[in-house]
């Protein structure tokens, strides 16, 4: 309905001198009220002339907002389309459980700043590996596209004791530690800028999910090793035996 409102308001302007025209120039019994036809003739003729160029410039307006929508809507997804793309994940790295960021965008990504939460932060085994993720976080950093950020926070097995930023851990340590990030959520806030546009960072997820499949794979990767190994094994028995 609201589109055939500025319609209804031109066929008003266009109508409304004629009809006030007409009954001006009307005779009633005190004579004319202003002037003769052709002095309101001349007037409204000016009159359209002016309204019509109103008109022109309200409807060049609207074409250039359209335009400018259209403009703002094609940048908007260019820019969503080739902006830099922050993904954070816990991945498995030569026997360490490591925070990873990965910028899977098209752009670079500057100033990545982020914080975890407390109950995380005090699952952790060390107040070396604690800091060293606090103050990872507090360091704003920068990623080209494809880039990837590695963050270790513990080993992935509690089989033999660990060194990690310079701190020995035990096996009681390591098992306490794991069992322990099992049971917590891990919230990590932050923001990072790309294109020139800030994005919020706002994770929450289970660690025991990474640390589950993680697991898994390791196992899987060890059962078909073993697996390989004893069929070269049986292969080389029958080699021998010919």
């Amino acid at each position: 309905m609201r589109k055939i409102y500025p319609y209804l308001l031109i066929l008003v302007i266009v109508l409304l001198p004629f009809i006030i025209g007409k009954l001006i120039v009307s005779p009633i019994y005190i004579g004319n009220i202003a002037g003769s036809e052709s002095d309101w003739l001349l007037f409204w003729a000016t009159y359209i002339g002016a309204s019509a160029t109103a008109i022109m410039a309200w409807l060049t307006y609207k074409m250039f907002r359209q335009n400018k929508d259209l403009l703002d809507a094609q940048k908007l997804r260019w820019e969503t389309e080739r902006r830099g793309i922050l993904s954070i994940s816990i991945v498995n790295i030569k026997g360490l459980y490591c925070l990873e960021l990965q910028n899977i965008g098209l752009s670079v990504i500057t100033d990545i700043t982020f914080s975890f939460n407390k109950d995380f932060l005090d699952c952790l085994p060390t107040a070396e590996i604690r800091e060293y993720l606090i103050c990872s976080g507090t360091n704003s950093s920068r990623l080209v596209p494809s880039a990837i950020k590695d963050y270790p926070i513990f080993p992935n097995n509690s089989e033999n004791s660990h060194i990690i930023l310079g701190v020995k851990m035990t096996k009681a340590m390591l098992d306490e530690t794991i069992e322990k990030l099992k049971k917590v959520h891990i919230e990590i806030i932050g923001s990072y800028k790309t294109i020139d546009h800030k994005f919020e960072i706002n994770e929450n997820f289970m660690i025991s999910s990474f640390l589950t499949n993680a697991l898994v794979l390791d196992n899987y990767i060890e059962m078909e090793l073993k697996s390989i190994a004893t069929e070269l094994k049986a292969i080389n028995g029958t080699i021998k035996a010919k």
